[in-house]
């Protein structure tokens, strides 16, 4: 396995990518493109058919496995394609002659290097990130200008979260409490967007939070109109999780109402069971049999 469980940052996705790459030149990549601290976010893509499936992690540092769930079942896909074996009992070879699967496992690359390196992980941005964290960085989940990217798309967007405002935070650059001046104003949340806006997806499904829930957001329309309902609870059902309903106010500049408000397309949002970073191969190895069969099903859906 080119993954394993260990703290994720931006030099552990390069060397992930290049074994990945050595090992299935069929797999695509390409630079979505470059946090403020000129860090490469990656994108991956299998398969060669014309409907494309978005999945996407790694939004805020807080999100521990997520890039690494990613990467181990983008390596997983690759392989079952390049073997020709199933996956979940999944012929995926066959699946990806009219299906292609797009990755993104980390968006926020810059947040994972501020997590783990405190302020020198924020490159030019570090006096800016020193004094916003007050020293601390255990709780940083925002990119190298302090933004929380999780809540910068132009879904309801708002500078302050609700909770944040009731706390009398300040629209300024924080560890976690400041959405950004205006939605899509970090070069990661824009990096998104365009992609997003250049191709056709047919969904998309996020990884992000903790918990162990499936939250789903779909067009303006009757639920009799679409199926993003009993897909999700394929999807939890699968991986023995809950759905469930965020509330309002944690939904202010999230990418999953942004994304199936712009395009009348539904999104899936799964958020793993692991309240804490993963500590050994073997919870991190659990953590991922959980989700594999709904990201599986969310390839084929």
């Amino acid at each position: 396995m080119a993954v394993s469980c260990a703290p994720f940052f931006y030099t552990q996705a390069k060397q992930i990518t290049e074994r990945l790459q050595n090992t299935y030149p069929g797999m695509g990549l390409y630079v979505l493109g470059r946090s403020w601290a000129k860090r490469g976010i990656f994108a991956y893509t299998v398969g060669a058919g014309a409907e494309n499936v978005l999945l996407v992690g790694g939004l805020s540092a807080q999100d521990a496995a997520a890039p690494l769930i990613l990467y181990r079942f983008l390596e997983r896909l690759c392989r079952s394609e390049q073997r020709d074996k199933t996956l979940r009992a999944v012929k995926i070879r066959n699946t990806l002659r009219e299906r292609r699967v797009t990755v993104i496992p980390c968006l926020n690359p810059d947040a994972y290097e501020i997590r783990q390196f405190g302020a020198l992980g924020a490159g030019c941005y570090a006096g800016l990130v020193g004094r916003a964290a007050g020293k601390s960085y255990a709780n940083w989940c925002a990119n190298a200008r302090g933004v929380h990217v999780t809540h910068n798309f132009a879904y309801a967007h708002m500078p302050i979260l609700p909770k944040d405002a009731a706390q009398g935070s300040l629209p300024q650059p924080s560890p976690c409490a400041y959405a950004g001046p205006v939605a899509e104003s970090e070069a990661e949340t824009a990096a998104l967007v365009r992609l997003c806006v250049r191709e056709t997806f047919r969904h998309a499904v996020v990884l992000s939070g903790t918990g162990g829930y499936v939250h789903w957001a779909a067009p303006d329309a009757p639920t009799e109109k679409h199926d993003a309902p009993m897909a999700a609870k394929i999807l939890a059902a699968a991986g023995g999780y809950k759905l469930a309903d965020s509330p309002a106010d944690a939904r202010h500049g999230c990418f999953a109402e942004w994304f199936a408000g712009e395009f009348d397309k539904p999104v899936y949002e799964i958020t793993p069971n692991a309240f804490e970073a993963m500590q050994t191969q073997q919870s991190f190895d659990a953590l991922y049999a959980q989700i594999e069969e709904m990201l599986v099903l969310a390839t084929i859906l």
